[in-house]
């Protein structure tokens, strides 16, 4: 999900004027999953949106937690939040980079649940709700799919085919005419936790968010011999 750098006015304008927000009732379950939400916003949403409870970076959309912060400290209550979150996915502009229907239904109130939990407030999640997301994912598809990193990347074992940043697909030759004589894991690690150490042709810096801190030694392994298919 991208609430797109053109869609930031949009946003705020709904915060002034979301005195009634969407209802939380839908149809399926009667509460909203805040695990199922923190995950999936992380997966779909963080490459564009930083949010601090969930540990995303993105730098293409609005910052969430500045998003609201005004807001809540005038008196918006959190199920507001959640309602202004709903709106946008449900009404994305032609003109936005964020897709259409990223999320939608159950998974969609959910996601908007867990941004009217999280925004800007300070903490860590606790229990179940800290392993959700990129916390519980060990296996390198699952933190390639619990980073986000299909919503920016190409790499057909995984199903993906954004186009946001370079094309993952035979990394490990690629690797070596990116930066020759660097070894090819050493080349990936780099990549992950220092994106702007070297920008590949065609490009832009600073869109890609550092991993650093954000992975465990065994989950950025992990990660990097997925990527080069080991």
């Amino acid at each position: 999900m991208s609430l797109a750098r053109n869609t930031a006015k949009p946003l705020l304008a709904a915060l002034s004027t979301a005195a009634v927000a969407l209802p939380l009732a839908a149809c399926g379950r009667d509460e909203p999953d805040l695990s199922n939400g923190k995950a999936l916003f992380v997966q779909r949403c963080g490459s564009c949106h930083a949010l601090g409870r969930a540990g995303t970076q993105g730098t293409q959309g609005p910052n969430l937690d500045d998003a609201f912060r005004a807001a809540l400290a005038r008196g918006m209550n959190r199920e507001t939040v959640d309602g202004v979150v709903r709106r946008q996915i449900a009404n994305v502009r032609r003109s936005s980079i964020m897709p259409a229907n990223l999320v939608k239904g159950d998974d969609a109130r959910d996601v908007a649940a867990y941004v009217g939990f999280a925004a800007d407030k300070s903490g860590e999640d606790r229990g179940a709700l800290a392993q959700a997301g990129l916390a519980g994912a060990t296996s390198g598809d699952q933190i390639f799919t619990a980073a986000g990193c299909g919503a920016c990347h190409t790499f057909s074992k995984a199903g993906a085919n954004a186009t946001i940043g370079p094309n993952l697909n035979e990394l490990a030759t690629a690797a070596g005419k990116r930066r020759p004589g660097t070894p090819a894991e050493e080349y990936v690690k780099q990549s992950i936790l220092d994106p702007d150490a070297f920008t590949v042709s065609g490009f832009q810096p600073g869109v890609m968010p550092s991993f650093e801190g954000k992975l465990d030694d065994k989950q950025l392994q992990a990660l990097v011999d997925y990527l080069l298919g080991k």
